[in-house]
């Protein structure tokens, strides 16, 4: 086996041991272990840091995806893995939406451990792009979905590969994009639809070489966005809702609400279409 470097983030010290119970990591393996995420992200964006796969313990409460996205800027085409006790449904999505290769969680077996060693990923794209099609078309798409969270990452997964297609950066085709969907979609779902599958989720996307356009809307009661908390005030901190909003103005260029907040409409240009 080559040379490999390994990143562990470390918020569960008792979930690592039962981990690696029974399997000694190899020699050739260079392991760097942090206590705190501020420490592991530091050590993971030196200049000289090599290539690794990166591994997280994480204690029962979420990442937030704030976080997550902050990790996955840092490295965009390295392995990233979850060991946890516990995952809902909208983290395991939210997770697997903004790259992780996989979330992992007891019992463990030896060929979890196998898995990290060799960094086994399959997200490549079958075919070449066509570079005439994407830079003179464009696509629209209009559907509905049910609520129902496990449809959200078929949805981020089209997103990010048509974003891919049509030249936008890295950051946003696997981070940025597929972040603000999931958002925007859970919201709808989890909070206008209030969960129920008989209703529906209306997403129309628009993209272009030089923009992203993406409409979500839900049948819910609607709401006003101006009331929503801000996530930075003190009273907030702690708190790992409330964050979906402030992200999404965070990272698109134009965030507009319509129909009594029924409707939000993202946009965000492509700073590699030029003028």
């Amino acid at each position: 086996m080559e040379h490999t470097s390994l990143n562990i983030l470390n918020l569960q010290p008792k979930l690592r041991d039962e981990f690696f119970a029974e399997v000694k990591l190899p020699e050739e393996f260079t392991i760097r272990e942090y206590s705190t995420f501020a420490s592991f992200l530091k050590g993971i964006k030196e200049p000289e840091a090599e290539k690794s796969n990166l591994l997280l313990f994480l204690p029962k409460r979420r990442l937030d995806s704030s976080k997550a996205r902050r990790i996955r800027l840092s490295r965009l085409d390295e392995p990233i893995y979850i060991v946890t006790g516990e995952c809902s449904e909208k983290d395991y999505l939210t997770y697997l939406s903004l790259g992780v290769t996989a979330i992992l969680q007891p019992p463990f077996k030896k060929s979890d451990i196998h898995v990290i060693l060799n960094g086994r990923s399959g997200n490549g794209i079958p075919f070449p792009r066509s570079v005439d099609v994407t830079r003179e078309g464009q696509v629209r798409l209009d559907f509905l979905m049910p609520s129902k969270l496990s449809r959200i990452l078929g949805v981020n997964r089209l997103v990010s590969f048509l974003a891919t297609e049509f030249g936008f950066p890295p950051e946003d085709c696997k981070v940025n994009f597929p972040l603000v969907m999931d958002e925007a979609l859970s919201n709808a779902i989890l909070h206008g639809n209030e969960g129920r599958e008989e209703r529906k989720v209306h997403v129309r996307i628009y993209i272009s070489a030089r923009r992203f356009v993406a409409q979500v809307e839900d049948e819910g009661k609607g709401f006003d966005p101006n009331g929503a908390r801000d996530p930075k005030e003190a009273e907030n901190l702690l708190k790992s809702s409330g964050r979906g909003i402030y992200l999404i103005r965070e990272l698109m260029d134009k965030v507009t609400y319509m129909n009594n907040g029924r409707i939000l409409e993202m946009e965000k240009l492509n700073p590699f279409a030029g003028d």
